[in-house]
């Protein structure tokens, strides 16, 4: 998943569309691109140098949406 994908990528860490799109396992022609979009929106990405990196400063938001991906983990299969 593409938030999984950028919560366990080390700090300062640049995406394209097409790394971010691999990494989640969607298509990299147009399968992220609506994540991408949400993801600025929010204040959890922002453009840098041709792609994109975890917003600096951190949302104040970002311990808790970590938290709940860590808790989604711990989530038997069904």
């Amino acid at each position: 998943m593409a938030l999984e994908a950028l919560l366990s990528a080390e700090p300062g860490a640049q995406w394209s569309k097409a790394r971010l799109a691999r990494a989640a396992g969607v298509s990299p022609h147009g399968g992220i691109d609506e994540h991408v979009d949400g993801f600025v929106r929010i204040g959890l990405l922002e453009r840098r140098d041709g792609g994109y990196a975890l917003a600096e400063p951190a949302p104040p938001y970002l311990a808790s949406l970590e938290a709940l991906v860590s808790q989604l983990h711990a989530l038997p299969d069904r």
